[in-house]
């Protein structure tokens, strides 16, 4: 069991030594760029405009998630039913 979480681990630090240097090294990133970048407002307008609906829509879904994960962490044994049922006396 040992030796395959050490190959695993081997086989995601290969995968990240190759992945990384073709993203950092990637021509998109050059100063040169004929692309010029967004200045914050344009952004803004674009985020607001262009991406409105998915940007309301993965709000709700992340939303969604939270109060999904506070119910799943909420704590069901009888002692402590019991004692908020009965309040600080």
């Amino acid at each position: 069991m040992r030796l395959i979480d050490h190959i695993v681990r081997l086989m995601v630090a290969g995968i990240l030594a190759i992945l990384l240097p073709m993203i950092v090294y990637h021509s998109m990133w050059d100063a040169n760029s004929s692309t010029a970048g967004l200045s914050t407002f344009e952004f803004a307008r674009v985020m607001l405009t262009d991406w409105a609906i998915p940007v309301i829509i993965l709000g709700v879904l992340l939303s969604m998630a939270m109060i999904g994960a506070s119910y799943l962490v909420r704590d069901e044994r009888i002692e402590n039913l019991l004692w908020e049922q009965e309040g600080e006396k």
